[in-house]
């Protein structure tokens, strides 16, 4: 039997214990529910599969094997709010090289960061997605990752700030 078919054994043997009558699941559902949502063990596999890239590198016969790892290393990063915070302040620098862009951008950026302040969502979405969508600009998938309603508040704040870094510029 596979690692993924024990966990999923043991998922489902914790889903079937859960009953309002009986409580003694709970300390289980507690960590193991602190295992997803914090990611207690998702730091351990990236540092593994950053290591396991750095070796395939070395060997030129293992590039089948480098990409899939590579794949894998980049779909845990995405998930992982340090991860994505670095990876949104390179896709805001990135994008930031469109002149137009980085200017309708910086336009609006009190405007952005006053409503990243006040915690209103939907607004900073729109006022993002407009700016990508006139320009006909592909939207990042980190910024979409972002966008996503799974994060609290804060979490939230930190991404648009780190990716709007890339865009606020003085000049001098």
């Amino acid at each position: 039997m596979s690692i993924y078919n024990d966990i999923n054994s043991k998922l489902d043997e914790l889903y079937e214990k859960i009953r309002p009558d009986e409580l003694s699941w709970l300390e289980d559902a507690k960590k193991t529910f602190l295992l997803f949502i914090k990611f207690e063990k998702l730091r351990d596999f990236i540092t593994i599969l950053e290591c396991v890239t750095k070796e395939l590198r070395n060997d030129p016969n293992k590039s089948q094997e480098l990409r899939e790892v590579q794949e894998l290393l980049k779909e845990l990063q995405k998930s992982e709010p340090d991860f994505l915070i670095e990876n949104l302040k390179r896709a805001g620098y990135a994008l930031a090289q469109n002149k137009e862009l980085r200017e309708a951008i910086n336009k609006e950026s009190l405007k952005i960061l006053e409503q990243v302040r006040l915690g209103k969502k939907a607004n900073v979405i729109g006022m993002l997605m407009r700016n990508f969508t006139i320009r006909n600009i592909k939207i990042p998938p980190e910024l979409i990752e972002a966008l996503k309603p799974k994060y609290e508040i804060n979490l939230f704040r930190a991404f648009i700030y780190a990716f709007l870094s890339g865009f606020i510029t003085t000049e001098e």
